[in-house]
């Protein structure tokens, strides 16, 4: 029988392998800062799932420490997209461009 956990797992390492692949193969940066936060994504729903076998109790309340490692990573998540999206605008304000291949070669 295929549990909760087994599905939630194959998903996020399926999205986590999607996304690595497609920062790979992008020829823009906003898709490339798209498919990294696909990537980031699954690996926090992978996280996720690993901890749905632990629990602990603590003063009544049900706490899984994947639980604060998953926001935790969320909101570090934000931040690094924000910095990621400034520095796009940045690049295209300077070389008129998002494809990192030019912009590599009009570096100088």
């Amino acid at each position: 029988m295929i549990t909760d956990q087994t599905v939630l797992m194959t998903t996020g390492t399926i999205l986590l392998v999607f996304g690595i692949a497609s920062v790979s193969y992008s020829k823009h940066l906003i898709k490339s800062m798209m498919a990294f936060q696909v990537a980031v994504f699954g690996a926090n729903l992978t996280l996720f799932a690993a901890g749905l076998l632990t629990q602990d109790s603590v003063g009544g309340l049900s706490v899984r420490a994947s639980d604060t490692f998953v926001v935790l990573s969320v909101l570090v998540g934000a931040a690094v997209e924000a910095v990621g999206l400034a520095i796009i605008v940045v690049v295209y304000r300077k070389y008129r461009t998002l494809d990192p291949t030019k912009v590599r070669k009009l570096r100088g």
